[in-house]
C-alpha cells in the first residue's frame, strides 16, 4: 500500500495516519463472511509516497520482484498522479491492483486492454457527469452554463468534474450545449455580478461546482443582486467529493459562518428554492458500520502491524476515503475467497492470489460495502449512483426527485415523482423552468407584428393603459394618504405631553394642602401616603397622569424618531397581556425622551425577594406562579411584532396588586443601543452580548436572562450576590465575558420546597453558553406548565387561602390572648383593690378624677406590737420580715370577714378603718370592735418559729369621728386618711396596755348607745398628748362573751 504522509491536502482525504487501519477491519469482516479465509495469514507492507511517479513506479517494481518482501496485491495507490503507472506495471505482470480514492475518481480506467488487472471501488467523475447530463435531458434542459473553481485543499475536484462534463457533452449529446463556461478566480461582488449578467444573456440552467461553500454563497448572492432570482433559472449545485453524501449530512452552505456576518442570510436562503442538489449517492450496504469505522480509526492504527499511537492519535476520525479503502480490501478478499472455492487445484495458492485478471473477473458483481450496496461492471469500475434533489428547510434537508445509475453497459434515469408541480417544482409555485424563455434569453424574440398591423388599436390600448396607470396611481396615493393619516392618529395614542405629567412630589403636596383645608382624612386620598421607591432625578420617576400613577423611564439621549421607530412604538402601545406591563405612551417634548409605563404597586421581583418584612409566605407554589407568569409574558413578547424583550431582568419583572408578574421596560431597541448599563444591571445580560458576539439582543439572549430571573425566584435572592467575589458585580461581568470550559453561572439552591428537579434542569438548559442549544420560549412554557404542583389555579386564590388560614390562626391567637388578658386583668384588679379601695379603683380605671372626700363618722383602728424593738434585736432582718409577715397575715385574714378597709402598715403598726370609702351608718364602730376582739383572741395562738418561748402582745386603740380621705401621689398612689380622728386613734393605741382595747369616749358612746351588745369599762381620765385630759374606756367584749379576767390573762401594766 502506498500512502501520502506529509501533505495536509492529501491526509484529509486519504492519508496514512487516518486510513491504513481500514484494511485490518475489512479482513476481519471478510473472514466472518468467508470461512475459507481463516486458513490464510496476511502480511502488510506499506510505503510513504507523496504522489511522486518515479519513486512509486520503482518501489512497486521492487516489491513485486523482491524475494524478501514480495507482495501479492496492491491496494491503491490513492494518488491521482501515480495510479496510471502502477496500473501499467501491474498489467505487464498480471498483478492485481484494487484502487480507491481520487486515483479511481479522476482517472478513467475504462480500457480493460490497458488496465486488465485494475479494479476500482469508487465510481468515476466520467460516470457521474454522464448521469447529470442524462437527468437534465430528462428535464428538457439543454443550454447549460458551467462555472467552477479549482482548490488546492480539495485537490481540484470541481475542476476535474467540470472537465468531465465538457468531455461527455462533446461526445454523445448533440442537443446539449455548454453555452457559457468559466473558471472563477476573482470573487469580488463586481466580478461575480459580471459573470451572472453574462450567464443571463445565454442560459437559464447553471451548473455550479465550488469546492469551498462560502464561494457558493457569494455566487448565489450575485445572482440575487443581478435580478436572477425568479422561476426562469435553475442552479445545479454539484457536490463532487463523495464524502458528505454518505449519511446525507449537508451543512447549511448558504449561511454566513464568518465571525462578523454580513446579515444577508435571509437573502441567500431565498435562493434555495431555485437550486437543485446533485450528488453521488447510495443506498443499502453496511451503512451502520460507516460511523463506527471512522470513529475507531485511531484504535485500529494503534494495532499491529501499524503500531501508530502518538502521530495517529491526532486524528480523531478517519480520512474521508478510508471507508473506500475498507471496500477495496473487502472486495479483494471476497475475490480470493471465490477463487479458492472454485479452484480446481490446477493453480497453487500463490499463483491464484497473484492472478490479476482472474481476480478482476471475480470482482464483477454486486457487493454489500460499507459505503453502500454497489456493483462493479465489466470494466472493473464501480457503477455511479447519482441523484438530483431540492433543498428543504433552508438547506438543512434534501429531497431527492431524480435518480440515475451509470455503468459500462447500464444507463437508467428514474423519476421519483408523479406530478412535478407538487414535487420537484413545488417551491417554484409549480412552474417548470423552460430551457429558453418564450421571449428568448434577452427578450429579443417577442413579436411586434401586432403593433405594425393594428396601430390604432394599439394606441387605444396604450391610452387605456395610461389611464389605468393614472387611476392606479391616484388610488395608491389615496390609500397612502389615508394610511399616513391613520398612522398619525395612531401616533397620537402613544404621544404624551410632558406638561400633563405631574411629579409625584407635587401631587403629594397638593393632596396634603387639600386635606388640610378640608380637615378630614378621605379614603380617596389615602394613596398620597403610599411608600413609593423612586428617585426624582433617577432613571425611573413616578408621575400622576390622568389621575393614575405611572412610571417614567428616562432615556438620556437626544434622538429623532424615524417612521420605523414610530411603527415600533405603535406596536408596543397595542400590546395587551396579563403578564406584560402596558406602555402608556412616550414623551417627546420633555427635558429628555421618556417612555411611560403603568405603575405596579408591589414593586419588582427584586423588591419582593429582598423584603425581609413581607407578610406573605413565599412557598413553592408562590414561586411557581411567579415563574409561570414571567414565562407567559416573555412568550407573548416573542410572538408579538416586537419579537424581543431586550432588557429582561428581575428589576423589570414588576408585581401588581393582584400579585401578577408584569414584564416591563421592553422593546425600544433604537434607544437602548445608546445606553450605558451599570455592572449591577448587567447581571442578567447574556454572555454573547457582553462579549459583543452579537450587537443586538435576540430571543436566545432573552432566554438566558429568563434563566437568571427564574434562578432568582428559586433561590429567593438576587443571583451572583452570594458569590464570594471581592470585585462584586464588576468581577462577575469580567468572568462572564471570558469563555471558560465550565461557564460561570449562579448557584441554584432552592430556598423553598416543591421545586421539581426538572425546573433546575430547565434553568441550566436556558443559560447554556451556546445560544443555539437554549430552548425556545414555547418549549420552556410547555415544560413549566407540566411542572404545576397541582394546587390552586391562580396565585390570587392561593394568597387568599393563605390569608384566610392566617386570619383563622390569628383569631385563635386573639381568643387565647384575650383569655390570658382577662385572667391577668382579674389579677391586676385584685392586686389594685388590695392597694386602693374598690370604688377608688373603678373611678381611676374609668378615668374619673379622685377628689378628697369628707366622712362625718368613721371608726379608726390602730395596733402596735409591744416591746417590738427588744423583740427585733433578737432577730436578723430576714427573720423580722418573716415575723411581721406571719403576724399581718393573721390580721389580713380576719379583716376579710368584716366591713373594714386596711389603710397601711408602718413597721409594727397596723392601721385600718371602717365607714369609708363606703359609708355604713354607725355600723363602723361595731365592725372595728369585732375586729379588735377577734385579733386579741388570735394573738395568743401566734408563735415565732425561731423564738418559740417568746409571746407576742399588741396594743389596740380605736376612736370614732369625722375624717377626710383621698388618693395622694402619682408614681405610687396611696389612699390616705386626714383629720384629728386619725391622731386621736393613734393616741388611744400608744396610751393603751398590752392585749387591751383602748377606746375614746366618742367611740364608747357610739358603741354602747347606738349599737349595744358590748361591754366596756371606764379607765378614767388620762392625759393625752396634744389633747389634754380625756376620759377613755376599755372594750372588754360582747355582752355574752365577757371573760372574768378583765386583763385577758395579762397582769402587766
Amino acid at each position: 500500500m502506498f500512502f501520502p504522509l506529509e501533505k495536509a491536502s492529501q491526509i484529509r482525504w486519504q492519508g496514512y495516519q487516518n486510513s491504513a487501519g481500514a484494511v485490518l477491519e475489512a479482513f476481519r469482516d471478510a473472514k466472518k463472511n468467508y470461512s475459507i479465509l481463516n486458513s490464510i495469514n496476511v502480511s502488510y507492507y506499506w510505503e510513504y509516497n507523496e504522489c511522486v511517479i518515479s519513486s512509486a513506479a520503482g518501489r512497486f517494481f521492487e516489491m513485486i520482484n523482491s524475494e524478501n518482501e514480495s507482495i501479492d496485491v496492491m491496494i491503491g495507490p490513492a494518488c491521482v498522479e501515480t495510479a496510471p503507472i502502477i496500473g501499467s506495471i501491474a498489467a505487464y505482470y498480471n498483478f492485481p491492483v484494487f484502487l480507491y480514492g481520487l486515483s479511481s475518481v479522476f482517472n478513467s480506467f475504462v480500457d480493460v486492454t490497458l488496465y486488465p488487472t485494475v479494479t476500482t471501488v469508487m465510481s468515476t467523475y466520467n460516470f457521474g457527469a454522464r448521469g447529470l447530463i442524462e437527468m437534465l435531458v430528462k428535464l428538457e434542459l439543454y443550454d447549460l452554463s458551467l462555472i467552477y473553481m479549482q482548490s488546492t485543499e480539495f485537490l481540484g475536484m470541481c475542476a476535474k468534474f467540470a472537465s468531465e462534463i465538457d468531455k461527455i457533452i462533446s461526445n454523445g449529446y448533440p442537443l446539449t450545449n455548454i453555452v457559457y463556461k468559466k473558471l472563477i478566480l476573482n470573487y469580488t461582488s463586481t466580478s461575480l455580478q459580471s459573470i451572472a449578467k453574462g450567464i443571463s444573456k445565454v442560459s437559464r440552467t447553471v451548473i455550479m461546482c465550488f469546492d469551498e461553500q462560502d464561494k457558493t454563497r457569494s455566487m448565489m448572492l450575485a445572482f440575487l443582486d443581478s435580478g436572477m432570482d425568479n422561476n426562469e433559472y435553475v442552479y445545479i449545485n454539484v457536490d463532487p467529493n463523495m464524502d458528505n453524501y454518505i449519511n446525507d449530512k449537508n451543512k447549511v452552505f448558504l449561511k454566513d459562518y464568518n465571525n462578523i456576518p454580513d446579515g444577508r442570510d435571509n437573502d441567500s436562503y431565498s435562493m434555495y428554492k431555485y437550486m437543485l442538489n446533485f450528488q453521488f449517492s447510495m443506498k443499502g450496504g453496511m451503512l451502520e458500520k460507516y460511523d463506527s469505522l471512522r470513529r475507531k480509526m485511531p484504535k485500529l492504527m494503534a494495532e499491529p502491524p501499524f503500531n501508530c499511537t502518538t502521530e495517529c492519535e491526532k486524528y480523531k476520525v478517519s480520512s474521508a476515503y478510508a471507508p473506500y479503502l475498507y471496500d477495496a480490501t473487502y472486495v479483494y478478499f471476497s475475490c480470493i475467497a471465490k477463487a479458492m472455492t472454485e479452484n480446481d487445484e490446477k493453480k497453487t495458492f500463490k499463483e491464484l492470489i497473484r492472478d490479476g485478471i482472474l481476480l478482476s473477473n471475480y470482482a464483477i458483481g454486486t457487493f454489500e460495502g460499507i459505503t453502500g450496496k454497489f456493483s462493479i461492471n465489466n470494466l472493473y469500475i464501480r457503477d455511479a449512483f447519482v441523484t438530483l434533489g431540492t433543498y428543504m428547510n433552508n438547506g438543512v434537508n434534501i429531497t431527492k426527485w431524480v435518480e440515475a445509475t451509470v455503468g459500462s453497459e447500464k444507463l437508467s434515469v428514474e423519476l421519483l415523482y408523479i406530478d412535478p408541480k407538487t414535487t420537484i417544482w413545488a417551491l417554484r409555485n409549480g412552474i417548470q423552468p423552460l430551457n429558453e424563455p418564450k421571449c428568448g434569453f434577452t427578450n429579443s424574440k417577442c413579436p411586434f407584428e401586432f403593433i405594425q398591423k393594428n396601430p390604432i388599436v394599439f394606441g387605444v390600448i396604450i391610452l387605456g393603459c395610461i389611464i389605468i396607470i393614472i387611476l392606479i396611481f391616484l388610488l395608491i396615493l389615496y390609500f397612502y394618504l389615508q394610511k399616513k393619516k391613520e398612522e398619525e392618529k395612531q401616533n397620537d395614542l402613544w404621544k404624551i405631553n410632558y406638561n400633563l405629567l405631574m411629579k409625584y412630589e407635587d401631587h403629594a403636596k397638593a393632596e396634603s394642602t387639600l386635606q388640610s383645608k378640608k380637615s378630614l382624612l378621605s379614603a380617596t386620598h389615602s394613596s398620597t401616603k403610599l411608600s413609593i421607591k423612586h428617585n426624582p432625578n433617577g432613571k425611573y420617576r413616578l408621575f400622576v397622569y390622568m389621575n393614575d400613577y405611572v412610571m417614567g423611564r428616562v432615556h438620556d439621549y437626544q434622538y429623532i424618531l424615524t417612521r420605523k421607530d414610530m411603527a415600533h412604538l405603535r406596536s408596543m402601545r397595542m400590546m395587551d397581556h396579563d403578564n406584560v406591563n402596558k406602555l402608556v405612551g412616550f414623551s417627546l417634548n420633555g427635558p429628555t425622551l421618556m417612555s411611560v409605563w403603568r405603575y405596579c404597586s408591589r414593586g419588582s421581583l427584586v423588591d419582593i425577594l429582598t423584603n425581609d418584612h413581607l407578610n406573605i409566605n413565599i412557598d413553592g407554589f408562590f414561586v411557581y406562579s411567579l415563574i409561570k407568569d414571567t414565562v407567559e409574558g416573555l412568550n407573548f413578547i416573542h410572538n408579538s411584532p416586537i419579537e424581543v424583550h431586550g432588557n429582561m431582568s428581575s428589576r423589570n419583572c414588576l408585581i401588581n396588586e393582584r400579585w401578577q408578574v408584569k414584564l416591563s421596560d421592553y422593546g425600544i431597541p433604537f434607544l437602548r443601543v445608546f445606553e450605558q448599563q451599570k455592572p449591577e444591571d448587567q447581571l442578567w445580560t447574556a454572555p454573547e452580548i457582553l462579549r459583543c458576539d452579537i450587537l443586538n439582543p435576540n430571543k436566545e439572549s432573552d432566554i438566558y436572562s429568563l434563566a437568571i430571573v427564574v434562578a432568582d425566584l428559586v433561590n429567593k435572592g438576587i443571583s451572583f450576590e452570594n458569590e464570594e467575589l471581592a470585585g462584586g458585580a464588576d468581577e462577575v461581568i469580567y468572568i462572564l465575558k471570558n469563555r471558560r470550559a465550565a461557564p460561570f453561572r449562579p448557584k441554584v439552591i432552592p430556598a423553598v420546597d416543591d421545586i421539581p428537579p426538572a425546573m433546575i434542569h430547565l434553568i441550566k438548559d436556558m443559560w447554556d453558553d451556546d445560544p443555539s442549544v437554549r430552548p425556545k420560549i414555547e418549549v420552556a412554557k410547555k415544560l413549566i406548565r407540566q411542572m404545576n404542583p397541582g394546587k390552586s389555579a391562580n396565585l390570587m386564590d392561593h394568597v387568599y387561602n393563605m390569608l384566610e388560614k392566617y386570619a383563622v390562626s390569628l383569631e385563635e391567637d386573639i381568643q387565647a390572648r384575650t383569655k390570658e388578658l382577662i385572667e391577668e386583668k382579674k389579677k391586676a384588679d385584685i392586686l389594685l383593690s388590695r392597694m386602693l379601695p374598690k370604688a377608688v379603683v373603678e373611678r381611676l380605671k374609668s378615668g374619673q378624677p379622685i377628689a378628697p372626700e369628707h366622712f362625718d363618722s368613721v371608726t379608726i383602728f390602730f395596733s402596735d406590737v409591744v416591746s417590738f424593738t427588744v423583740l427585733a434585736s433578737k432577730c436578723s432582718a430576714l427573720q423580722v420580715v418573716s415575723l411581721m409577715n406571719g403576724l399581718y397575715t393573721i390580721f389580713d385574714s380576719i379583716i376579710n370577714d368584716h366591713d373594714v378597709y386596711k389603710v397601711e402598715t408602718i413597721g409594727d403598726g397596723y392601721l385600718c378603718v371602717s365607714g369609708l370609702p363606703e359609708r355604713n351608718g354607725n355600723r363602723h364602730v361595731k365592725e372595728i370592735a369585732l375586729l379588735s376582739l377577734e385579733l386579741l383572741k388570735k394573738i395568743p395562738q401566734f408563735r415565732i418559729d425561731h423564738l418559740p418561748n417568746e409571746v407576742v402582745k399588741i396594743r389596740v386603740g380605736m376612736h370614732s369621728g369625722p375624717c377626710v380621705a383621698g388618693v395622694v401621689g402619682l408614681t405610687m398612689p396611696r389612699y390616705c386618711l386626714f383629720g384629728d380622728t386619725v391622731n386621736t386613734a393613734s393616741r388611744m393605741e400608744s396610751n393603751g396596755k398590752p392585749n387591751h382595747i383602748h377606746m375614746s369616749g366618742a367611740a364608747q358612746k357610739l358603741l354602747t348607745e347606738k349599737i349595744g351588745g358590748f361591754v366596756t369599762e371606764p379607765r378614767g381620765e388620762v392625759l393625752i398628748k396634744g389633747k389634754g385630759v380625756m376620759e377613755t374606756f376599755w372594750l372588754l367584749g360582747k355582752v355574752d362573751e365577757v371573760s372574768t379576767d378583765k386583763n385577758y390573762g395579762n397582769s402587766d401594766e
